[in-house]
């Protein structure tokens, strides 16, 4: 019988593709536990080290840097990602300290650079007997508030810097600490199959503990209980995994049963089948996106969550258009994602400033042609999980002073029912530091 991959091992390959292949941290843990199969407590162990390795990489890289003689990027990616996970165990995990470094060794040994296995072995028991030592070398917040947050919080310096500039030196403390904070897990109740009080009481009995969140309908807060997909309740399409303020955007649009909505961005299908809960599973809901796996992802959850009025649609949403227009539009927009950096922690080392600006670009073009998909009288949602103005605040008053014929249209109490922060315009941004993902919506209106 084959033993069975490590976590430890399955966190190195994950981490060993997303630095040379740009994989993305979810995707490729996903797609390395379908082909290896491995126990659920290495499935947590691999992704407990990928998420946590990726978290706190600057600060691992600091430190190495001191206890090596030649710069961490010199040597080979795997040896990198070696250090980096092995070092991450040492100072964040409870993990005994011989068992990391043991397999730290193990792993080199067993890669094509195991004449490296004494340099790795050296510099972790390096770490710990200079560990006191090495600590007192990170930048201290008062004296270089820029450096300690792009080192000891490990976040991009262009992000630290902007985010200082907007909100300030403590607001921008408290954000990067949140960031670094593991994010809370909540579910939507497919009401179409289940009440959430059935729901509740079901998960109870599976011995997962959570609580129903008040301001949201459909919304379960989970204390605990990780491995939710292979649980019978997810198979039988009793719920879906979402965060609470992307839950939101559904009921922003609030669209009517048997209303003809098009989702422009809709990948891998929550807002989508949740738009067709509240419309009872009536009327029709065309789901764009770009690439085939993606709109596949989008049938996968419609067919699992019983859904009929879905039509998965496979291209660019700047150039489709539907046989009559429609009623709603829903434009949860490609972004830089800075609001969900602790969901996404690798999204932190991908992004560029450059890429802010092709991307307002790419929502400027999809706000556009949204528009013109719309009857009079209809709505149009835009939404992002980006903390940035430019995709957010800024992005909506060009669109309004180009298009005279919308005007923002948000519920006077959808706010405060919903806990989000109501901004003088008429958009929505949702507390980041303490609660939901990072979240911007608005709601317009097309003349009629």
């Amino acid at each position: 019988m084959t033993k069975k991959r490590s976590g430890r091992s399955l966190a190195l390959d994950a981490l060993i593709a997303i630095e040379e292949e740009g994989a993305y941290a979810n995707r490729i843990l996903n797609s390395l536990f379908a082909k290896e199969q491995p126990e659920e407590k290495e499935k947590r162990l691999a992704t407990e080290l990928v998420f946590g390795t990726l978290r706190h990489r600057s600060r691992l890289d600091f430190l190495l840097n001191q206890l090596l003689t030649k710069e961490l990027s010199a040597l080979p990616a795997a040896i990198r990602e070696v250090l980096r996970l092995s070092l991450y165990q040492l100072i964040f995990t409870v993990h005994p300290a011989y068992a990391v470094v043991n397999e730290a060794v193990d792993l080199t040994k067993n890669g094509k650079y195991r004449g490296l296995s004494r340099l790795v072995n050296g510099v972790l028991r390096n770490y710990q007997r200079r560990r006191q030592e090495l600590e007192q070398t990170l930048p201290d917040f008062a004296q270089d508030p820029v450096g300690h947050l792009t080192i000891v919080h490990s976040h991009p310096r262009w992000l630290v810097q902007r985010w200082i500039q907007r909100w300030g030196e403590e607001t921008t403390h408290r954000l990067v600490e949140a960031n670094n904070a593991p994010a809370p897990l909540s579910v939507r109740t497919n009401t179409l199959r289940i009440s959430r009080d059935e729901l509740l009481g079901a998960l109870a009995k599976a011995g997962i503990e959570a609580e129903p969140v008040p301001t949201i309908p459909e919304a379960i807060r989970l204390k605990s209980g990780r491995e939710l997909t292979s649980n019978p309740l997810w198979v039988e399409g009793y719920f879906y995994i979402q965060d609470e303020a992307s839950m939101l955007v559904a009921h922003l649009l609030a669209p009517e049963p048997g209303a003809v909505i098009a989702d422009l961005c809709a990948a891998p299908g929550g807002k989508t089948t949740h738009l067709a809960q509240l419309m009872n599973n009536t009327g029709q809901i065309y789901a764009l996106d770009q690439f085939e796996h993606k709109t596949s992802l989008i049938a996968e959850n419609a067919q699992r969550l019983g859904i009929g009025i879905v039509e998965p649609l496979t291209g660019d949403a700047r150039r489709w258009r539907p046989a009559a227009l429609v009623d709603g539009v829903l434009l949860d927009a490609p972004c830089t994602g800075t609001g969900v950096l602790r969901r996404r922690p690798d999204i932190r080392w991908r992004r560029q400033p450059a890429d802010l600006v092709q991307l307002v670009a790419l929502q400027q073009e999809l706000l556009n042609h949204a528009a013109s998909l719309l009857k009079p009288g209809g709505r149009l949602v835009y939404s992002t999980c980006s903390l940035e103005s430019e995709e957010n605040e800024e992005q909506i008053r060009r669109f309004l002073a180009d298009h005279p014929n919308f005007r923002v249209d948000l519920p006077d109490n959808f706010a405060a029912n919903f806990s989000a922060e109501r901004m003088a315009e008429g958009f929505l941004t949702i507390p980041r530091a303490d609660g939901p993902d990072g979240f911007f919506m608005t709601r317009l209106e097309k003349s009629r």
